[in-house]
């Protein structure tokens, strides 16, 4: 999540292909007419009014490029990662964490974290099992973070871990494209051996930090550290996620059957130490047609979909169907990425006047029929860290648009060089990318082309940062300013696909991240959301909402803001039950 671009959870993942389909997060959420996990747990309820199937059917939208925890960063491979695997920790649904493997959330007041704010020292429970039974231990942990920053996987998050002690020169010792370094294999060792993690025996793990880091716990409770087998993957090698029977974790779920491009399924992990599922099996399609899943829901064979633009609409004033819907905002922002390093978007007035060119709340109105809220900056509401008036001198303005155009030396389009706007050609960005041209037609005189590309083709050109001009969006994997600001906007981040940089705002971030008194970071990071907005490396289209449908006789059916698009829900799945129906 060097990293590849991330669709979303983000970046091509709450991002680029899921972009405009209508998927679902939310920050609380309950199956309609549903009742809460306390009200009314499965245990509760008759055994004659449960569906003895016990069948969760869904569909990912595709197929995971990777199940490996370590390396992915795809929406649709965080879905089921999820499942099949815990961390030392885990959100709760209101974001705030909790325990999982780890006994109790390390503090400075139980000694988990040094005064200094630099040791993290964290206990493991004795009862935590594999899905073959064996035990998970504290080198577990070790051999997973090691792993995550080893360049030669390339890890997409790899950089989220950079604070850790060693992480960063481990990491990048291979260089980059342009830059490539060729170390021994004594010198990567040595590196590895000096990164900062480190089972101390086996029920107790230690990460040590170069310096303080105030979203260091939510970053423990990522997938890209959760724990992983060495014996495994030395045997397997690095496509050991592609065999069920190698696929070994510790989560609720345990996969038993994987054909790609086809489906996933999963049954409960009889080895799991926690709340044991109640469904019995999940389904989990890898079709990318958006309204044939729908047509699927409709046909009852589906547990929930996502809801075709088109049709939402036609749900909202169905009697039956509206009652179905769950609806709420996520932590989700979309975008036009420009090029930073392409003329014309070299020049910050362009940006700007393109930015002013673009009419937010027809495009929410026309092309996703309602859903979502027009964005003036980055991060989301719900989010720490958002600013309702932040951007609005960069609203829909198409006077002050040709103006500051004209201030670039463009007047009325006249100068710029050809400009073309590549998208992923599935679901409803060839509407989204024809809206879009239309805008800056009607709005600046500007003609652009426009090229549709087959979704892989797409992803490779914006990790290559070869675009000029792209959807994408971000979602949040934790909720903190700094899973927002740097890895998008600092120089030379992992997902800084618009090439932009600033070395006043990277200095700023920098300083934020180490701030560990809550209001002056905030303020910290304030100050450099308003910089990036300012500075206009992108157009702010949209913050995310929520909106599938549910079928009625799921219950317990729990959704926070960082759920991915392909599994809303994910992180509590295994609380869901199912009625007779």
């Amino acid at each position: 999540m060097s990293r590849q671009s991330r669709p979303i959870h983000l970046i091509m993942a709450c991002l680029l292909v899921a972009a405009l389909l209508l998927a679902a997060c939310a920050p609380t959420a309950t199956a309609p007419g549903g009742t809460t996990k306390e009200a009314a747990p499965a245990g509760e309820t008759a055994a004659e009014d449960l569906d003895p199937n016990q069948e969760y059917r869904g569909n990912l939208g595709g197929d995971p490029p990777s199940l490996d925890p370590n390396a992915s960063a795809w929406d649709t491979s965080i879905a089921v990662i999820a499942l099949a695997f815990e961390g030392l920790l885990r959100f709760k649904e209101d974001l705030t964490l909790e325990p999982a493997v780890a006994k109790e959330v390390p503090s400075t007041s139980n000694g988990g974290i040094s005064a200094d704010g630099k040791t993290y020292t964290l206990k493991l429970r004795n009862d935590v099992k594999w899905s073959d039974g064996k035990g998970v231990t504290a080198k577990d942990f070790e051999y997973s973070a090691k792993r995550m920053l080893d360049p030669k996987l390339a890890s997409d998050y790899a950089s989220f871990y950079y604070t850790i002690v060693g992480a960063e020169e481990f990491n990048t010792a291979l260089g980059t494209q342009d830059k490539p370094k060729t170390p021994d294999a004594a010198a990567l060792a040595k590196l590895r051996d000096g990164v900062g993690v480190k089972a101390l025996d086996d029920f107790t793990v230690q990460y040590v930090l170069k310096e303080p880091r105030a979203s260091f716990l939510q970053l423990l409770a990522l997938w890209s550290v959760y724990p992983i087998r060495q014996d495994i993957i030395e045997a397997k090698g690095d496509k050991w996620y592609t065999d069920p029977a190698s696929y070994i974790g510790n989560g609720p779920f345990k996969i038993t059957e994987y054909v790609p491009k086809d489906h996933i399924t999963l049954v409960p992990n009889a080895n799991y130490y926690g709340t044991k599922p109640k469904l019995k099996k999940v389904t989990l399609l890898m079709g990318t047609d958006v309204a044939a899943n729908y047509a699927a829901y409709m046909n009852g064979e589906r547990e929930f979909t996502t809801v075709p633009a088109a049709n939402v609409p036609v749900v909202l004033a169905d009697p039956n169907l509206k009652n179905q819907v769950i609806r709420a905002p996520r932590l989700a922002t979309f975008a036009l990425q420009f090029n930073n390093k392409s003329a014309p978007f070299d020049k910050p007035k362009v940006r700007q006047a393109f930015s002013m060119a673009f009419d937010r709340q027809t495009y929410i109105d026309k092309i996703r029929r309602g859903v979502g809220k027009p964005a003036l900056s980055w991060i989301p509401p719900g989010m720490p860290g958002y600013q309702a008036d932040l951007g609005k001198e960069w609203a829909f303005n198409p006077a002050k648009a040709k103006q500051t155009l004209a201030d670039a030396g463009f007047p009325d389009g006249k100068g710029l060089p050809a400009i073309s706007l590549q998208y992923a050609n599935t679901g409803t960005n060839p509407d989204a990318a024809q809206y879009a041209q239309a805008q800056f037609k009607d709005n600046l005189g500007v003609e652009i082309k426009l090229e549709p590309m087959d979704p892989p083709e797409f992803s490779k050109l914006v990790s290559g940062n070869r675009h000029q001009v792209a959807f994408f969006g971000w979602g949040a994997d934790y909720p903190d300013p700094d899973n927002w600001l740097p890895e998008l906007f600092g120089t030379g981040a992992g997902n800084n696909h618009t090439q932009y940089s600033n070395p006043k705002l990277d200095d700023l971030m920098k300083k934020a991240m180490a701030e560990s008194d809550t209001a002056k970071r905030m303020d910290l990071w304030a100050q450099a959301q308003k910089m990036v907005v300012d500075d206009a490396p992108v157009i702010f289209l949209f913050h995310d909402e929520g909106f599938i449908l549910l079928k009625p006789y799921v219950k317990d059916f729990k959704m926070t803001g960082i759920d991915p698009n392909a599994l809303p829900g994910n992180w509590n799945l295994e609380l869901v039950y199912l009625l007779k129906h």
